[in-house]
């Protein structure tokens, strides 16, 4: 059963995000760590609709289904470099900004 994305309304909106997704995927980090850090964004603001599209995305960058299913205990698994840990890292804490959760 595929999940049903929820799409803004807003044109401006859509625009912006897509600006957004360009200049992101343009900077030359590798697409499978872009795709760990959306997902571990969209796990935290449980997002469905984003889990779903961020590890159908995931895949298709041949990402493993055993650091897909680890992701969400990533600082407990050893299946992420040194350098994924720090995106990682840096995504919890710029996604949890606003709950004032240091971690």
């Amino acid at each position: 059963m595929q999940a049903r994305m929820n799409r803004p309304s807003n044109p401006d909106v859509t625009t912006a995000v897509g600006h957004l997704y360009k200049a992101v995927h343009s900077g030359g980090v590798d697409p499978r760590l872009l795709e760990l850090v959306h997902l571990r964004a969209s796990q935290i603001n449980g997002c469905s609709p984003c889990v779903y599209a961020g590890v159908a995305s995931a895949k298709k960058h041949r990402e493993t289904d055993e650091r897909l299913h680890s992701l969400v205990a990533w600082r407990k698994t050893p299946f992420y470099t040194g350098a994924e840990r720090a995106a990682l890292a840096f995504t919890e804490a710029a996604t949890r900004i606003q709950d004032g959760a240091p971690e």
